[in-house]
């Protein structure tokens, strides 16, 4: 498969036991974002942020340097569950998937672009079981759900840079 990663890291079946083959929904995403790359990735890894511009995140909580655990209002999708950090390459990338391989996978990298600017590359994997306990008002996610999160995600680093500099 080839994608946005060229032809030898893109994130697949082989970095995720072949769950990605029967996945309900993939958005790959690039984002030029005026600030510098290591200001992308500390905010990006912030976890607890995720809330402020994704679309039914309530909450994340890194429990450890590898593990967090997510509080969703999503369709189909458990309110709660865990996720694994399985790469972290400072300032240039991270990946992480939920436990149990069946609700989701994000993947960002992160290049330089000229004057201080960040060119980000952003693979999400939905793959929502159809949980019956997700609450009654829980949000559907769609990839222009996804899409308009990482936008605001966007303008939240660059307002922040904006202030700091």
């Amino acid at each position: 498969m080839v994608g946005p990663w060229g032809t030898t890291d893109v994130p697949g079946p082989s970095a995720t036991g072949g769950w990605l083959e029967e996945a309900m929904l993939q958005v790959d995403e690039r984002l030029e974002i005026d600030a510098p790359r290591h200001e992308v990735f500390r905010m990006w890894t912030d976890f607890e942020r995720f809330p402020s511009f994704m679309t039914g995140v309530e909450s994340v909580f890194a429990e450890t340097k590898e593990r967090l655990r997510w509080r969703v209002s999503i369709e189909g999708v458990e309110p709660s569950f865990y996720a694994l950090i399985t790469e972290r390459v400072p300032d240039r990338r991270i990946a992480w998937v939920s436990v149990d391989l069946a609700t989701m996978g994000w993947w960002g990298d992160l290049t330089d672009l000229d004057d201080g600017r960040t060119c980000m590359m952003v693979r999400v994997v939905w793959a929502p079981r159809g949980d019956d306990r997700a609450p009654a008002d829980a949000k559907p996610l769609d990839e222009r759900t996804i899409r308009c999160g990482l936008l605001r995600f966007r303008t939240l680093v660059q307002e922040a840079f904006e202030k700091a500099a």
